[in-house]
């Protein structure tokens, strides 16, 4: 067999390298319609700009770049911080332009006075923290030689073209709705956390797994607050009519209450067990929470309701192994900490198929609304 070309084996690597690249790029699809919507209203907000004849168009194209975000809620979010902000900062740096032109040899302290005025206002509000940034640009910046109040008007127009873009390039151009993020969050979560209880289950079996659950305690805090974050962004767009999905607020919360079920689990579980009678069966019933709690999150996605059934005889078998164990005595002989820690698992285990029944509710209340 004739060997290839040193020309056909670069042509044959260079197709492989197309192919990843292209395989990475389509893996990136969210990114790639942000891009397209921060593009789009880009150029949008130029075009405005330069047809409306504002003498500093350009920032209403910062505005466009600064609001666009990753889900309507959070353009929406945005772009209301910055026209409270760019309000705020045009009517003060109005009157400080008045002051400075009454008195222009205190032009120094007037713009200290302003600055820090406002910059403590940013402080206490963080949704004004361009109010700064305006007043100080009309006090030093090119429209000095205006009037203030129309310099004012122009700087909350030019602002207000760029907002508006921006929310319709969102609205518009691959529609992003915040409830994705949302559910897409609440997979996340549900996943940690069914993830760590598969993790316990599988301890108590004595197998080994590679879940450091620190790490994965810590992981689970930041996938709570960023749906927190999607929370807020969801409720703003249902606020401005612009979607009509929510999510209860209920939901997080009791999210929330799961996690903290895991942390006593750990607890509990931070030795081997010592009640061997129970530990088969509290693996089975946290392997079985694990299932449940997948289904659920799925279910949210438009998935199959959870087996309910299947889970309350899961529950009630590990309940009779408990009152098994509690008949033969099994915790008599045991020393304090170890009692503790077998009743603190049977707690946790029991707070935990409780607060389970309320995530499986809290789904289906969001199910019942989007249908």
């Amino acid at each position: 067999m004739p060997e290839a070309a040193p020309s056909d084996w670069r042509r044959f690597v260079g197709m492989g390298l197309s192919r990843a690249a292209l395989a990475k790029a389509a893996a990136r699809k969210t990114e790639w319609r942000h891009a397209i919507r921060v593009s789009s209203a880009v150029v949008v907000a130029y075009a405005l700009a330069t047809l409306l004849r504002l003498p500093q168009g350009y920032w209403a194209v910062f505005t466009a770049v600064i609001i666009v975000q990753g889900s309507l809620g959070a353009t929406i979010t945005a772009s209301i911080e910055r026209f409270m902000g760019t309000v705020v900062g045009a009517v003060v740096g109005a009157g400080a332009a008045m002051l400075h032109a009454r008195w222009p040899e205190a032009g120094g302290p007037i713009l200290a006075i302003t600055a820090a005025l406002l910059a403590f206002l940013a402080a206490v509000r963080p949704a004004l923290k361009v109010a700064p940034i305006t007043a100080v640009i009309m006090l030093i910046g090119t429209t000095t030689h205006m009037d203030p109040l129309v310099a004012a008007f122009l700087r909350v127009a030019e602002i207000t073209v760029g907002s508006v873009v921006g929310i319709a390039a969102t609205l518009l151009i691959f529609p992003a709705r915040a409830h994705a993020s949302v559910v897409e969050n609440v997979d996340k979560v549900a996943g940690l956390l069914a993830d760590l209880l598969d993790h316990y289950a599988l301890k108590l079996r004595g197998g080994e797994t590679t879940i450091d659950a620190r790490d994965h305690y810590d992981e689970t805090l930041k996938a709570l607050a960023r749906l927190q974050t999607a929370m807020a962004e969801a409720e703003r767009e249902s606020a401005s009519k612009l979607s009509d999905h929510s999510v209860t607020d209920a939901l997080p919360r009791t999210l929330w209450r799961l996690r903290n079920d895991c942390v006593m689990i750990g607890r509990a579980l931070r030795d081997t067990l010592p009640a061997p009678g129970l530990t088969l069966q509290s693996a089975a019933m946290l392997g079985a929470c694990a299932g449940f709690l997948r289904a659920c999150a799925a279910l949210l996605s438009g998935g199959a309701r959870p087996d309910r059934i299947a889970f309350a005889q899961a529950h009630q078998a590990f309940q009779t192994a408990v009152e098994t164990l509690r008949e033969t005595g099994g915790t008599r002989a045991l020393a304090f900490d170890d009692a503790a820690r077998v009743f603190g698992l049977v707690f946790s285990i029991e707070n935990l198929f409780g607060n389970l029944g309320d995530i499986e509710e809290r789904v289906e209340e969001t199910v019942g609304k989007r249908g």
